[in-house]
Parts: C-alpha cells; sequence; structure tokens
C-alpha cells in the first residue's frame, strides 16, 4: 500500500512543474508586451485598418510607426494636390508669385471637371483665394489656376510636379496632371503611393501657413458670394487634426492624407483605396489615435531660455546674452526620451555689429547619434560696432589695468 502516497508525490511534482512552467511562460509574454508597446499597437492596427493601402509616420523625423502595402502604386485622386499646394508655397517663398496676384482665368482652366468653383474664362481671382479654394472645396479649376500662375502652363506644371516628387525621393510616384482626375481616353492616372503621400505631406506642412487654409470648415470666395466647404471631415470633429487632403474617383476610390498634433506630437496617417467615405475617415482617426498613444514630445529648450554670453569683439559692449529662438522639441516613440543628446554650437566669439535677433548659433537634438532637431540661438540685444575711440579708450583702461594689477613689487 506504499505505492500510493509515492504515486501522489510524483503527480504534485509534475504539476507543480507545470505550473512553474505556464508562469514563466505568462511572465515572460507580459515583459515583451509591456517592453514593447509599438508592437502591440501594430498589431492592433492590422486588425483594425481595412485599407489596401496606410501608413502611420511622425512628422518631425519622418519616422515610419506603421505601414501596410505602403508601396503599392494607386491612383490618389485628389490628394495629387498636395504636391500642387506645396509648389505653389514654394513659388510664394521663392516670391515668383504673391498671394495677390491676380489671376486671369484661361478656356483650359474653365474646362475643368469634378469639385470645382466654376470659374469663367477671363474671370479674375487672386492667388489667395484660389489657394482657398483648393485647400477648403478641392476645386480643380482653381488647382489649375495656380499651375498656369506658377509655371505657365499646366503641363509646365506637371513636369514641375515629377521633378519635385524625384528631388523628395517619392520612387513610385508619377503625375499627368494638377488635379488628380483621370485623364479623358488616357490609360494613365496620376500615381502614389502611402509612403510617397506621406513625404509629399511633410514637405507640404514645412509651410506652417498652409493651416490658415485648411482648417477653415466654411469658406468664402467671390466676396463671399460663394460658400466653401471643407472636404476634410475630421478638421471639424477631430481634436487637433489640421489637414491635409481628400480624394476620389471611381478607380481611386476614397483616399486621405490627415495629420494632427498634440502635445507637441504630430503625426500623419495616409489611408488609400478605401470603399467609403465613413470608413476612410474612421481608419484615419484610429491612425492618428495610436500614433499619439505610441509617441511622446520632449522640451529641450524653450523660447526666451537663457542661455549665457558670448564675447563681441569691436563692439560697444564686450558681450551679448543668447537665447533660444523658440522651443526646441523631440518627438520619440515612448520610453526611449533617455536616448535624447543635446549640443549647444556658439562661435568662440561674434564681431560687432551684431543686430537684435540675429541668429548667432544653434542647439540641435540627437537621437542615437543623429540630429533630429534643431533651433536657432540669437542675440537678445543689438551690440552696434564701437568707433575707434571707444576701442582706443577700452585698450587703454585694459592695458592701465593690466600694468597695476601685474606690476612687481
Amino acid at each position: 500500500m506504499s505505492y500510493k502516497p509515492a504515486r501522489a508525490a510524483r503527480v504534485l511534482a509534475v504539476c507543480a512543474l507545470l505550473v512553474c512552467a505556464l508562469s514563466a511562460r505568462t511572465v515572460r509574454a507580459s515583459a515583451a508586451a509591456a517592453a514593447s508597446p509599438q508592437a502591440a499597437a501594430a498589431a492592433e492596427l492590422a486588425r483594425k485598418v481595412t485599407a489596401p493601402s496606410a501608413i502611420l509616420v511622425e512628422a518631425s523625423t519622418g519616422r515610419v510607426l506603421w505601414e501596410k502595402n505602403a508601396d503599392a502604386p494607386r491612383p490618389i485622386a485628389s490628394v495629387v494636390k498636395i504636391m500642387t499646394l506645396t509648389l505653389v508655397m514654394d513659388a510664394i517663398e521663392a516670391r515668383r508669385i504673391s498671394l495677390g496676384d491676380m489671376v486671369i482665368t484661361s478656356e483650359h482652366v474653365a474646362s475643368m471637371g469634378g469639385s470645382q468653383i466654376w470659374l469663367e474664362p477671363g474671370e479674375v481671382m487672386a492667388v489667395s483665394d484660389l489657394m482657398k479654394a483648393v485647400a477648403i472645396e478641392s476645386a480643380n479649376d482653381a488647382a489649375v489656376a495656380l499651375a498656369e500662375q506658377v509655371a505657365g502652363s499646366e503641363a509646365a506644371f506637371v513636369a514641375m510636379m515629377n521633378e519635385k516628387a524625384g528631388a523628395l525621393g517619392c520612387a513610385n510616384t508619377h503625375f499627368v496632371n494638377a488635379t488628380g482626375l483621370p485623364e479623358p481616353g488616357a490609360s494613365d492616372d496620376c500615381m502614389s503611393t502611402a509612403r510617397d503621400v506621406a513625404i509629399m505631406s511633410r514637405e507640404l506642412l514645412r509651410y506652417p501657413e498652409i493651416h490658415q487654409w485648411l482648417t477653415i470648415w466654411i469658406g468664402y470666395v467671390r466676396d463671399g458670394k460663394n460658400m466653401l466647404t471643407n472636404t476634410n471631415r475630421l478638421i471639424r470633429f477631430y481634436p487637433g487634426a489640421d489637414g491635409l487632403k481628400t480624394g476620389y474617383t471611381d478607380k481611386a476610390r476614397y483616399c486621405l492624407s490627415a495629420t494632427a498634433v498634440r502635445n507637441n506630437v504630430r503625426v500623419i496617417g495616409v489611408v488609400l483605396g478605401v470603399p467609403t467615405s465613413s470608413v476612410r475617415f474612421a481608419e484615419a482617426s484610429t491612425l492618428l489615435d495610436y500614433g499619439f498613444k505610441m509617441c511622446e514630445a520632449h522640451t529641450l529648450a524653450r523660447a526666451g531660455q537663457d542661455l549665457g554670453l558670448v564675447r563681441v569683439v569691436r563692439g560697444v559692449e564686450t558681450s551679448v546674452d543668447v537665447t533660444m529662438a523658440h522651443d526646441l522639441n523631440v518627438v520619440t516613440p515612448r520610453g526611449e526620451g533617455g536616448k535624447i543628446e543635446a549640443r549647444l554650437a556658439l562661435p568662440p566669439q561674434l564681431e560687432a555689429p551684431i543686430e537684435q535677433g540675429q541668429t548667432v548659433g544653434k542647439m540641435v537634438a540627437l537621437l542615437d547619434g543623429v540630429e533630429v532637431a534643431a533651433a536657432d540661438v540669437i542675440a537678445v540685444r543689438a551690440v552696434p560696432k564701437a568707433s575707434w575711440l571707444q576701442l582706443m579708450v577700452r585698450h587703454t583702461r585694459q592695458f592701465a589695468r593690466s600694468t597695476f594689477l601685474f606690476a612687481p613689487d
């Protein structure tokens, strides 16, 4: 009868070993999940985002947070106008055109179909109103009017679009017009990818003034006679949303490049080829939500922060206070803030005259040794150049001081 207790002991021992093994596996799984919130978020996005092609990007660095078939070329419809707006902003920055320029509507412009503001041949409209019409209503005629103003013709503008895409590294993008409309009788279409659209979106976001048009929900042109309604519903219903561009054609289906900013974190979500408009906005919102969950911003220095003095030669003063021109923020995946390094680059001395607000150096943020952000360091006040008499008096005083201080007993 002694075999029964021994058998029971062996059973208990095996059970104990199984419990330990299961517990260890659970602990390891929990640790892995805790160590990689990005991996958990990526897995959840894979379940929730049904778009044939999509991408989620952190805007300041271009870091890809999640992607799905992001390099598959697809027609992108009016999302093309991200590049159209970018080239117009480039032209404004280069002063080749201005917002106040008046544009005369050509026959070609007036022939556009799809979404439009019904420009008539010979009608005159300011660049600023045309920008408003493209950004809010996605007006095709306004987009082509801007293209002609910048390049002289839509064909020349399209060549600029393709050249810019190549310069940005958009390897799978080809434009055939400035609108994204299918070309009548043509077999080709404006083609791009979710990744390339995100790259173009980041480029447009270099111009923060673009948001003055992108964030208008209801706008007007022609002295208030024509109302414009924003095609991007997220502008009104998603907290922090301030762009960018919708698109739809029968071939492209519903497309969207969306961006939003919260707590100094900006993310970009692109969905292409979605079957319905409501799903397009829902899935873009899901991408943005996860972007904010996965990233956090770190402020390394604030605008106006005192950074000490820099020596000034040949000035009425011998030094000048320097400060940050604006905040220096760095966005990282959550939990990786400790990898950031800040470096202050200042010259050993400056030569007068120095203007107030003049850039004299910069502070650079490095993440894993790679520069990810920078902010200018500026002079707090002006330092005029000293006259020869002021310099002579200063040098005499310095000579006298050094002579008396270091004279032998």
